[in-house]
């Protein structure tokens, strides 16, 4: 037999925890402080001007620097970046980096395996 409080008992364990996911999940730039502010600044410096003060691109990197770290998220900023100049792409940088499809769409092919390595 089942017992109705023990059911109630793990169904508020489940809602109390994706709630907690959800605070995770955003996070608020006017609240950071500490390395992660730092980090974050460091990164925004790679950013063109034009897209400094793009509240939707801060949150994505801060969200980015708190799953990759700093490293790995300067190397995917300097990637899309260089594939949004070579698009000749002149719309948002968040929005670039937001649509796959766009991204992708202008990426140039990978090599082939017929083609010689490079050498030294």
């Amino acid at each position: 037999m089942i017992c109705v409080p023990a059911i109630l008992d793990e169904r508020q364990e489940q809602i109390s925890w994706l709630e907690r996911m959800d605070k995770d999940k955003v996070i608020s730039i006017e609240s950071l402080g500490g390395p992660l502010y730092s980090m974050l600044r460091n990164v925004m410096r790679m950013v063109p001007e034009r897209d400094q003060a793009d509240v939707a691109l801060q949150r994505l990197l801060a969200f980015r620097l708190r799953i990759d770290g700093e490293g790995t998220t300067r190397e995917y900023l300097m990637r899309k970046i260089r594939d949004m100049i070579q698009c000749r792409y002149t719309g948002r940088l968040y929005d670039f980096l937001k649509n796959d499809q766009l991204s992708g769409a202008c990426a140039p092919p990978p090599p082939t395996s017929s083609d010689p390595p490079e050498s030294a």
